[in-house]
Protein backbone atom coordinates (compact mmCIF):
# COMPACT_ATOMS: atom_id res chain seq x y z
CA UNK A 1 0.00 0.00 0.00
CA UNK A 2 1.34 3.59 -0.82
CA UNK A 3 0.83 6.20 2.19
CA UNK A 4 1.07 9.51 1.47
CA UNK A 5 -0.34 12.97 3.71
CA UNK A 6 -2.86 13.90 0.72
CA UNK A 7 -4.27 11.98 -2.48
CA UNK A 8 -6.22 14.30 -4.66
CA UNK A 9 -8.95 12.02 -6.53
CA UNK A 10 -8.73 13.67 -10.08
CA UNK A 11 -6.37 14.77 -12.90
CA UNK A 12 -8.57 17.52 -14.52
CA UNK A 13 -7.45 21.57 -14.91
CA UNK A 14 -8.98 21.73 -10.72
CA UNK A 15 -7.10 18.78 -9.77
CA UNK A 16 -3.96 19.62 -11.25
CA UNK A 17 -3.85 23.23 -9.83
CA UNK A 18 -4.34 21.64 -6.13
CA UNK A 19 -0.88 19.16 -7.34
CA UNK A 20 0.48 21.93 -7.79
CA UNK A 21 0.20 24.14 -5.13
CA UNK A 22 0.39 21.35 -2.75
CA UNK A 23 3.94 20.69 -4.15
CA UNK A 24 5.19 23.69 -2.72
CA UNK A 25 5.01 22.24 1.00
CA UNK A 26 7.35 19.28 2.31
CA UNK A 27 4.34 16.67 2.47
CA UNK A 28 3.76 13.96 0.67
CA UNK A 29 0.84 14.20 -2.36
CA UNK A 30 -0.76 12.29 -4.84
CA UNK A 31 -3.01 12.70 -7.75
CA UNK A 32 -4.91 9.39 -9.12
CA UNK A 33 -6.48 9.85 -12.70
CA UNK A 34 -9.07 7.01 -13.47
CA UNK A 35 -8.35 7.56 -17.55
CA UNK A 36 -5.17 7.01 -19.37
CA UNK A 37 -4.29 10.55 -19.07
CA UNK A 38 -4.92 13.82 -17.31
CA UNK A 39 -6.85 16.87 -18.59
CA UNK A 40 -8.73 14.36 -20.96
CA UNK A 41 -12.18 14.75 -18.87
CA UNK A 42 -13.94 17.47 -18.74
CA UNK A 43 -10.71 19.48 -19.43
CA UNK A 44 -10.58 18.70 -22.91
CA UNK A 45 -14.12 19.50 -23.66
CA UNK A 46 -13.63 23.50 -23.05
CA UNK A 47 -13.22 26.52 -25.14
CA UNK A 48 -10.65 27.68 -23.19
CA UNK A 49 -11.76 31.07 -22.15
CA UNK A 50 -10.09 32.87 -18.93
CA UNK A 51 -13.34 34.21 -17.70
CA UNK A 52 -12.83 38.01 -16.01
CA UNK A 53 -15.40 37.67 -13.46
CA UNK A 54 -18.28 39.81 -14.22
CA UNK A 55 -20.65 36.84 -14.86
CA UNK A 56 -21.18 34.96 -11.14
CA UNK A 57 -23.69 35.89 -8.66
CA UNK A 58 -21.79 38.55 -5.86
CA UNK A 59 -22.91 35.61 -3.38
CA UNK A 60 -21.20 32.57 -5.10
CA UNK A 61 -18.60 30.29 -4.61
CA UNK A 62 -17.76 31.02 -8.51
CA UNK A 63 -17.81 34.72 -7.64
CA UNK A 64 -15.23 34.45 -4.74
CA UNK A 65 -12.67 32.36 -6.57
CA UNK A 66 -13.29 33.46 -10.90
CA UNK A 67 -11.22 37.33 -10.61
CA UNK A 68 -8.72 36.09 -8.09
CA UNK A 69 -8.07 32.88 -10.34
CA UNK A 70 -8.38 34.91 -13.78
CA UNK A 71 -5.69 37.31 -12.42
CA UNK A 72 -3.24 34.80 -11.59
CA UNK A 73 -2.92 33.35 -14.90
CA UNK A 74 0.00 36.32 -16.40
CA UNK A 75 2.06 35.07 -13.26
CA UNK A 76 1.80 30.90 -14.01
CA UNK A 77 2.34 31.38 -17.86
CA UNK A 78 5.57 32.90 -17.26
CA UNK A 79 6.51 30.30 -14.40
CA UNK A 80 5.34 27.13 -16.70
CA UNK A 81 5.98 28.17 -19.93
CA UNK A 82 1.98 27.16 -21.45
CA UNK A 83 0.77 29.42 -24.05
CA UNK A 84 -1.45 32.57 -22.84
CA UNK A 85 -3.11 35.45 -24.31
CA UNK A 86 -4.82 38.02 -22.52
CA UNK A 87 -7.29 39.12 -25.20
CA UNK A 88 -9.83 40.74 -23.33
CA UNK A 89 -13.61 40.13 -23.82
CA UNK A 90 -17.00 41.58 -24.94
CA UNK A 91 -20.36 40.95 -24.62
CA UNK A 92 -21.99 42.49 -27.66
CA UNK A 93 -25.24 44.24 -27.75
CA UNK A 94 -27.57 44.81 -31.05
CA UNK A 95 -30.27 46.97 -29.19
CA UNK A 96 -30.59 50.16 -27.16
CA UNK A 97 -32.58 47.87 -24.56
CA UNK A 98 -29.16 45.64 -24.28
CA UNK A 99 -27.79 48.25 -22.42
CA UNK A 100 -29.92 47.26 -19.57
CA UNK A 101 -28.64 43.43 -19.62
CA UNK A 102 -24.82 45.15 -20.03
CA UNK A 103 -25.28 47.70 -17.24
CA UNK A 104 -26.40 44.71 -14.84
CA UNK A 105 -23.14 42.85 -15.79
CA UNK A 106 -21.05 45.79 -15.63
CA UNK A 107 -22.42 46.19 -11.78
CA UNK A 108 -22.22 42.74 -11.30
CA UNK A 109 -18.04 42.51 -12.17
CA UNK A 110 -17.90 45.83 -9.77
CA UNK A 111 -19.08 43.87 -7.16
CA UNK A 112 -16.74 41.02 -7.44
CA UNK A 113 -13.75 43.32 -8.20
CA UNK A 114 -13.03 42.48 -12.01
CA UNK A 115 -11.22 45.53 -12.44
CA UNK A 116 -11.42 47.79 -15.67
CA UNK A 117 -15.00 46.61 -17.24
CA UNK A 118 -16.69 49.38 -19.17
CA UNK A 119 -19.23 49.50 -21.52
CA UNK A 120 -18.48 50.55 -25.01
CA UNK A 121 -20.04 51.74 -28.08
CA UNK A 122 -19.88 51.10 -32.08
CA UNK A 123 -16.59 52.99 -32.52
CA UNK A 124 -14.16 51.10 -30.13
CA UNK A 125 -16.12 48.05 -30.33
CA UNK A 126 -14.65 47.97 -34.32
CA UNK A 127 -11.60 49.24 -33.05
CA UNK A 128 -11.14 45.66 -30.93
CA UNK A 129 -12.67 43.35 -33.12
CA UNK A 130 -13.04 44.63 -36.61
CA UNK A 131 -14.97 41.34 -37.73
CA UNK A 132 -17.63 41.76 -35.07
CA UNK A 133 -21.25 41.96 -36.57
CA UNK A 134 -21.61 45.65 -38.13
CA UNK A 135 -24.66 45.71 -36.35
CA UNK A 136 -23.22 45.85 -32.94
CA UNK A 137 -24.61 48.70 -31.05
CA UNK A 138 -22.54 48.53 -27.29
CA UNK A 139 -20.75 46.24 -25.53
CA UNK A 140 -18.91 44.75 -21.86
CA UNK A 141 -15.81 45.37 -22.55
CA UNK A 142 -13.63 42.97 -19.40
CA UNK A 143 -9.95 43.55 -20.58
CA UNK A 144 -9.05 40.85 -18.07
CA UNK A 145 -9.90 38.04 -19.93
CA UNK A 146 -7.90 35.73 -21.76
CA UNK A 147 -7.14 32.18 -23.59
CA UNK A 148 -5.39 29.48 -22.72
CA UNK A 149 -5.59 25.62 -23.91
CA UNK A 150 -7.03 24.28 -20.53
CA UNK A 151 -5.26 20.70 -20.93
CA UNK A 152 -2.00 22.81 -22.08
CA UNK A 153 -2.47 24.36 -18.25
CA UNK A 154 -3.55 21.00 -16.84
CA UNK A 155 -0.56 19.36 -18.34
CA UNK A 156 1.82 22.42 -17.12
CA UNK A 157 0.38 22.07 -13.39
CA UNK A 158 0.70 18.33 -13.67
CA UNK A 159 4.64 17.84 -14.83
CA UNK A 160 5.53 20.96 -12.39
CA UNK A 161 3.78 19.25 -9.70
CA UNK A 162 5.88 15.65 -10.53
CA UNK A 163 9.13 17.93 -10.47
CA UNK A 164 8.48 18.83 -7.10
CA UNK A 165 7.74 14.97 -6.13
CA UNK A 166 3.93 14.84 -6.38
CA UNK A 167 3.04 11.54 -7.26
CA UNK A 168 0.77 11.80 -10.34
CA UNK A 169 -0.84 8.20 -10.99
CA UNK A 170 -3.20 7.20 -14.14
CA UNK A 171 -5.74 4.48 -15.10
CA UNK A 172 -6.00 4.22 -11.41
CA UNK A 173 -10.20 4.57 -11.28
CA UNK A 174 -11.20 4.88 -7.31
CA UNK A 175 -13.75 2.05 -6.63
CA UNK A 176 -13.62 2.17 -2.94
CA UNK A 177 -12.44 4.33 0.20
CA UNK A 178 -12.78 2.97 3.86
CA UNK A 179 -11.98 5.39 6.87
CA UNK A 180 -9.77 3.84 9.51
CA UNK A 181 -8.95 5.89 12.19
CA UNK A 182 -7.24 8.92 10.89
CA UNK A 183 -6.43 7.77 7.17
CA UNK A 184 -8.32 7.07 4.23
CA UNK A 185 -7.88 3.55 2.55
CA UNK A 186 -8.54 4.02 -0.92
CA UNK A 187 -8.80 1.67 -3.25
CA UNK A 188 -8.73 1.80 -7.28
CA UNK A 189 -8.68 -1.65 -9.81
CA UNK A 190 -5.21 -2.09 -9.24
CA UNK A 191 -3.76 -0.65 -6.24
CA UNK A 192 -3.88 0.49 -2.80
CA UNK A 193 -3.50 3.55 -1.23
CA UNK A 194 -3.78 5.13 2.29
CA UNK A 195 -3.82 8.96 2.64
CA UNK A 196 -4.71 11.24 6.25
CA UNK A 197 -6.90 13.59 3.73
CA UNK A 198 -8.59 13.24 0.64
CA UNK A 199 -8.91 16.19 -2.29
CA UNK A 200 -12.17 15.16 -4.42
CA UNK A 201 -11.59 16.62 -7.75
CA UNK A 202 -13.15 14.23 -9.80
CA UNK A 203 -15.18 16.14 -11.89
CA UNK A 204 -18.66 14.44 -13.40
CA UNK A 205 -18.05 11.89 -10.56
CA UNK A 206 -17.90 14.38 -7.80
CA UNK A 207 -21.04 12.77 -6.20
CA UNK A 208 -19.90 9.46 -6.51
CA UNK A 209 -16.57 9.23 -4.81
CA UNK A 210 -18.11 11.59 -1.96
CA UNK A 211 -20.55 8.95 -1.58
CA UNK A 212 -17.82 6.39 -1.36
CA UNK A 213 -17.27 7.95 2.15
CA UNK A 214 -20.75 8.34 3.07
CA UNK A 215 -21.30 11.53 2.25
CA UNK A 216 -24.86 12.39 0.23
CA UNK A 217 -25.10 15.64 0.62
CA UNK A 218 -24.18 16.17 -3.30
CA UNK A 219 -25.92 15.51 -6.87
CA UNK A 220 -23.78 16.25 -10.15
CA UNK A 221 -25.18 16.03 -13.31
CA UNK A 222 -23.36 16.66 -16.35
CA UNK A 223 -24.26 19.96 -18.69
CA UNK A 224 -23.37 18.88 -22.12
CA UNK A 225 -22.07 21.15 -24.77
CA UNK A 226 -20.89 20.99 -28.44
CA UNK A 227 -17.71 23.10 -29.92
CA UNK A 228 -16.31 23.74 -33.22
CA UNK A 229 -12.83 24.26 -34.20
CA UNK A 230 -12.09 26.47 -37.62
CA UNK A 231 -9.21 25.91 -39.69
CA UNK A 232 -7.11 28.46 -40.21
CA UNK A 233 -7.34 28.44 -43.67
CA UNK A 234 -10.48 31.26 -42.42
CA UNK A 235 -8.12 34.13 -43.72
CA UNK A 236 -8.53 35.97 -40.42
CA UNK A 237 -7.86 35.64 -36.35
CA UNK A 238 -9.91 37.62 -33.93
CA UNK A 239 -8.40 39.88 -31.40
CA UNK A 240 -10.84 39.29 -28.51
CA UNK A 241 -13.83 36.50 -27.44
CA UNK A 242 -17.09 37.36 -28.15
CA UNK A 243 -20.34 37.13 -26.33
CA UNK A 244 -23.60 37.72 -26.97
CA UNK A 245 -26.41 38.55 -24.32
CA UNK A 246 -26.14 35.85 -21.90
CA UNK A 247 -29.11 33.37 -21.13
CA UNK A 248 -30.98 32.42 -18.14
CA UNK A 249 -28.23 29.21 -17.99
CA UNK A 250 -25.72 29.80 -20.03
CA UNK A 251 -23.35 32.60 -21.10
CA UNK A 252 -24.52 31.92 -24.94
CA UNK A 253 -22.69 30.72 -28.24
CA UNK A 254 -18.91 32.46 -27.97
CA UNK A 255 -17.07 32.67 -30.49
CA UNK A 256 -13.16 32.40 -29.41
CA UNK A 257 -9.90 32.81 -30.55
CA UNK A 258 -7.25 30.40 -29.61
CA UNK A 259 -3.50 30.64 -28.95
CA UNK A 260 -3.00 28.68 -31.75
CA UNK A 261 -4.25 30.91 -34.36
CA UNK A 262 -7.85 28.68 -34.83
CA UNK A 263 -11.62 30.08 -33.67
CA UNK A 264 -13.25 27.80 -31.60
CA UNK A 265 -17.19 28.33 -30.97
CA UNK A 266 -18.83 26.81 -28.46
CA UNK A 267 -20.57 25.82 -26.76
CA UNK A 268 -24.39 24.35 -26.80
CA UNK A 269 -25.86 23.44 -23.47
CA UNK A 270 -28.55 20.61 -21.79
CA UNK A 271 -28.52 19.02 -18.70
CA UNK A 272 -27.82 15.12 -19.43
CA UNK A 273 -27.84 12.06 -17.22
CA UNK A 274 -24.82 10.62 -18.88
CA UNK A 275 -21.81 11.20 -17.93
CA UNK A 276 -20.27 9.24 -20.48
CA UNK A 277 -21.61 10.83 -23.68
CA UNK A 278 -19.92 13.15 -25.87
CA UNK A 279 -21.34 12.55 -29.39
CA UNK A 280 -21.63 15.35 -31.43
CA UNK A 281 -25.06 16.20 -33.39
CA UNK A 282 -25.87 17.60 -36.43
CA UNK A 283 -28.99 19.89 -34.76
CA UNK A 284 -25.75 20.98 -32.12
CA UNK A 285 -23.08 22.02 -35.31
CA UNK A 286 -25.81 24.10 -36.92
CA UNK A 287 -26.78 25.91 -33.79
CA UNK A 288 -23.33 26.71 -33.37
CA UNK A 289 -22.43 27.94 -36.82
CA UNK A 290 -25.60 30.07 -36.58
CA UNK A 291 -25.05 31.66 -33.18
CA UNK A 292 -21.20 32.39 -34.55
CA UNK A 293 -22.53 33.95 -37.49
CA UNK A 294 -24.70 36.28 -35.37
CA UNK A 295 -21.64 37.78 -33.78
CA UNK A 296 -19.17 37.04 -36.77
CA UNK A 297 -20.70 36.51 -40.06
CA UNK A 298 -17.55 36.24 -41.74
CA UNK A 299 -17.12 32.67 -40.21
CA UNK A 300 -18.38 30.24 -42.73
CA UNK A 301 -19.33 26.26 -41.98
CA UNK A 302 -17.26 25.46 -44.72
CA UNK A 303 -14.04 26.31 -42.25
CA UNK A 304 -15.16 23.76 -40.23
CA UNK A 305 -12.53 21.03 -39.28
CA UNK A 306 -13.78 19.09 -36.16
CA UNK A 307 -16.24 19.37 -34.08
CA UNK A 308 -16.30 18.07 -30.37
CA UNK A 309 -18.05 17.84 -26.99
CA UNK A 310 -17.88 18.55 -23.14
CA UNK A 311 -19.69 17.88 -20.30
CA UNK A 312 -19.49 20.85 -17.23
CA UNK A 313 -20.00 18.95 -13.75
CA UNK A 314 -23.23 20.77 -12.41
CA UNK A 315 -23.93 20.66 -9.01
CA UNK A 316 -27.89 20.45 -9.35
CA UNK A 317 -28.92 21.75 -5.59
CA UNK A 318 -26.54 25.22 -5.81
CA UNK A 319 -25.28 25.32 -9.49
CA UNK A 320 -22.29 26.68 -7.26
CA UNK A 321 -19.06 25.56 -6.77
CA UNK A 322 -18.45 23.50 -4.15
CA UNK A 323 -14.92 23.55 -1.94
CA UNK A 324 -15.01 22.53 1.39
CA UNK A 325 -13.90 20.33 4.00
CA UNK A 326 -16.40 17.74 4.92
CA UNK A 327 -18.40 18.27 8.53
CA UNK A 328 -19.68 14.71 8.30
CA UNK A 329 -15.98 12.92 7.72
CA UNK A 330 -12.97 14.62 8.73
CA UNK A 331 -10.03 14.90 6.42
CA UNK A 332 -12.40 15.09 3.07
CA UNK A 333 -12.30 18.47 0.99
CA UNK A 334 -14.23 18.37 -1.94
CA UNK A 335 -13.41 20.40 -4.41
CA UNK A 336 -16.77 19.80 -7.18
CA UNK A 337 -19.56 20.98 -9.15
CA UNK A 338 -16.51 22.74 -11.06
CA UNK A 339 -18.36 24.19 -14.16
CA UNK A 340 -17.68 27.50 -16.19
CA UNK A 341 -15.64 29.63 -15.08
CA UNK A 342 -13.37 26.58 -14.13
CA UNK A 343 -10.69 27.25 -16.12
CA UNK A 344 -10.11 30.76 -14.70
CA UNK A 345 -11.37 29.79 -10.94
CA UNK A 346 -8.93 26.93 -10.92
CA UNK A 347 -5.67 28.84 -9.12
CA UNK A 348 -7.47 30.53 -6.95
CA UNK A 349 -9.38 27.07 -5.85
CA UNK A 350 -6.20 25.49 -5.59
CA UNK A 351 -5.14 28.29 -3.18
CA UNK A 352 -8.42 27.63 -1.86
CA UNK A 353 -7.91 24.21 -1.01
CA UNK A 354 -4.57 24.70 0.13
CA UNK A 355 -6.15 26.70 3.12
CA UNK A 356 -8.82 24.45 4.04
CA UNK A 357 -6.40 21.53 4.01
CA UNK A 358 -4.05 23.71 6.51
CA UNK A 359 -7.10 24.44 8.93
CA UNK A 360 -8.24 20.64 8.88
CA UNK A 361 -4.62 19.90 10.55
CA UNK A 362 -2.14 19.76 7.76
CA UNK A 363 1.33 20.70 8.39
CA UNK A 364 2.45 23.09 5.49
CA UNK A 365 5.69 23.37 5.71
CA UNK A 366 7.31 25.32 2.75
CA UNK A 367 9.75 23.50 0.78
CA UNK A 368 12.92 25.02 0.15
CA UNK A 369 13.73 23.26 -2.88
CA UNK A 370 10.54 23.94 -4.88
CA UNK A 371 11.14 24.96 -8.22
CA UNK A 372 8.22 26.83 -9.51
CA UNK A 373 9.25 26.83 -13.58
CA UNK A 374 8.83 24.29 -16.13
CA UNK A 375 10.26 24.21 -19.90
CA UNK A 376 8.32 23.51 -22.44
CA UNK A 377 8.47 21.23 -25.02
CA UNK A 378 10.14 23.36 -28.00
CA UNK A 379 7.63 24.27 -30.94
CA UNK A 380 10.35 24.05 -33.93
CA UNK A 381 8.22 25.91 -35.75
CA UNK A 382 8.86 29.02 -34.12
CA UNK A 383 12.43 28.40 -34.59
CA UNK A 384 14.51 30.19 -37.11
CA UNK A 385 15.84 28.45 -39.73
CA UNK A 386 19.25 28.79 -38.35
CA UNK A 387 18.18 27.70 -34.84
CA UNK A 388 16.48 24.55 -37.07
CA UNK A 389 19.30 23.60 -38.94
CA UNK A 390 21.51 23.33 -35.41
CA UNK A 391 19.27 21.68 -33.71
CA UNK A 392 18.68 19.38 -36.41
CA UNK A 393 22.44 18.79 -36.58
CA UNK A 394 22.32 18.17 -32.90
CA UNK A 395 19.47 16.20 -32.50
CA UNK A 396 17.93 14.40 -36.35
CA UNK A 397 14.96 14.01 -34.90
CA UNK A 398 13.87 16.66 -35.20
CA UNK A 399 14.17 17.01 -38.86
CA UNK A 400 11.78 14.46 -39.46
CA UNK A 401 7.97 15.89 -39.81
CA UNK A 402 5.29 14.00 -38.63
CA UNK A 403 2.51 16.17 -38.49
CA UNK A 404 2.69 18.37 -41.44
CA UNK A 405 -0.11 20.55 -40.80
CA UNK A 406 1.12 21.94 -37.62
CA UNK A 407 4.60 21.24 -38.47
CA UNK A 408 5.98 19.06 -35.85
CA UNK A 409 8.63 17.07 -35.61
CA UNK A 410 9.22 13.69 -34.23
CA UNK A 411 11.64 15.33 -31.54
CA UNK A 412 8.67 17.05 -30.49
CA UNK A 413 6.35 13.97 -30.42
CA UNK A 414 9.60 12.13 -28.41
CA UNK A 415 9.68 15.06 -25.74
CA UNK A 416 6.09 14.76 -25.42
CA UNK A 417 6.29 10.97 -24.50
CA UNK A 418 9.42 10.90 -22.00
CA UNK A 419 8.52 13.95 -19.95
CA UNK A 420 7.28 13.80 -16.42
CA UNK A 421 3.93 12.55 -16.85
CA UNK A 422 4.68 12.06 -20.79
CA UNK A 423 1.86 11.27 -23.02
CA UNK A 424 0.76 7.63 -23.62
CA UNK A 425 -2.33 7.48 -26.42
CA UNK A 426 -2.44 9.16 -29.11
CA UNK A 427 -4.90 11.97 -27.88
CA UNK A 428 -2.10 12.80 -25.12
CA UNK A 429 0.69 13.20 -27.78
CA UNK A 430 -1.72 15.43 -29.76
CA UNK A 431 -2.77 17.87 -26.44
CA UNK A 432 1.19 17.98 -25.82
CA UNK A 433 1.97 19.02 -29.25
CA UNK A 434 -0.72 19.59 -31.43
CA UNK A 435 0.49 16.60 -34.26
CA UNK A 436 -3.70 15.90 -35.61
CA UNK A 437 -4.72 18.75 -34.87
CA UNK A 438 -4.40 21.01 -38.14
CA UNK A 439 -6.43 20.47 -41.15
CA UNK A 440 -6.20 16.90 -41.91
CA UNK A 441 -6.99 15.93 -38.79
CA UNK A 442 -4.85 13.29 -38.10
CA UNK A 443 -5.15 11.97 -41.30
CA UNK A 444 -1.66 12.16 -42.51
CA UNK A 445 0.02 11.74 -39.06
CA UNK A 446 -1.95 9.38 -37.15
CA UNK A 447 -0.33 6.18 -37.89
CA UNK A 448 3.01 7.63 -38.07
CA UNK A 449 2.55 8.45 -33.84
CA UNK A 450 0.92 4.74 -32.98
CA UNK A 451 4.40 3.82 -34.58
CA UNK A 452 6.29 6.05 -32.64
CA UNK A 453 4.21 5.26 -29.19
CA UNK A 454 4.47 1.66 -30.23
CA UNK A 455 8.69 2.02 -29.95
CA UNK A 456 8.54 4.61 -27.21
CA UNK A 457 6.84 2.46 -24.94
CA UNK A 458 7.59 -0.43 -25.82
CA UNK A 459 4.51 -2.23 -26.77
CA UNK A 460 2.56 -3.67 -30.08
CA UNK A 461 0.85 -1.25 -32.83
CA UNK A 462 -2.50 -3.08 -31.93
CA UNK A 463 -1.91 -1.93 -27.95
CA UNK A 464 -1.62 1.92 -28.46
CA UNK A 465 -4.85 3.31 -27.48
CA UNK A 466 -6.54 6.92 -29.16
CA UNK A 467 -7.69 7.76 -26.23
CA UNK A 468 -8.50 5.11 -23.25
CA UNK A 469 -9.66 1.81 -22.81
CA UNK A 470 -11.74 0.13 -25.19
CA UNK A 471 -10.66 2.68 -27.91
CA UNK A 472 -7.41 0.77 -29.89
CA UNK A 473 -6.58 2.12 -33.50
CA UNK A 474 -5.74 -1.53 -35.29
CA UNK A 475 -6.82 -4.60 -34.97
CA UNK A 476 -4.85 -7.45 -35.62
CA UNK A 477 -1.72 -7.14 -37.33
CA UNK A 478 -0.97 -4.89 -40.48
CA UNK A 479 0.49 -5.69 -43.71
CA UNK A 480 4.62 -5.54 -43.29
CA UNK A 481 4.05 -4.74 -39.42
CA UNK A 482 7.18 -7.19 -38.66
CA UNK A 483 9.87 -5.19 -41.01
CA UNK A 484 8.47 -1.63 -40.03
CA UNK A 485 10.50 0.59 -38.52
CA UNK A 486 8.36 3.84 -38.64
Amino acid sequence: MLKFDVVIIGGGITGTAIARELSKFDLKAALLEANMDIASGTTKGNGGVIHSGYDPNPSTMKAKVNCKGALMYPKLAKELGFEYKNTGSMVVGFEDKDTEVLNKLYENGKKNGVPGLRIIERDEIFKIEPRVNRAAKYALYAPTAGIADPFEVAIAFAENASENDVKIYRNQKVVGITKNDEFFNITTQNREYQARFIVNAAGVYGDYIAKLVGIEDYEIKPRFGELLVMDKAIGFELNTVLFPLPGNRTKGIVVIPTVHGNIIVGSTARMTEDKEDISVTKEGIEELLNGAKHLVPDIEKRFLIRQFAGLRPVETNTNDFVIEASKKVKGFINAIGIQSPGVASAPAIAEMVRDILSNEGLDLKEKKSFNPYRTPILDFSELTDEEKDELIRKKPSYGRVICRCETVTEGEILSAINRPVGAVTVDGVKRRTRAGMGRCQGGFCQHRIVSILSRELGIPKDEVLLENEKSKLIFGKMKGQEESRE
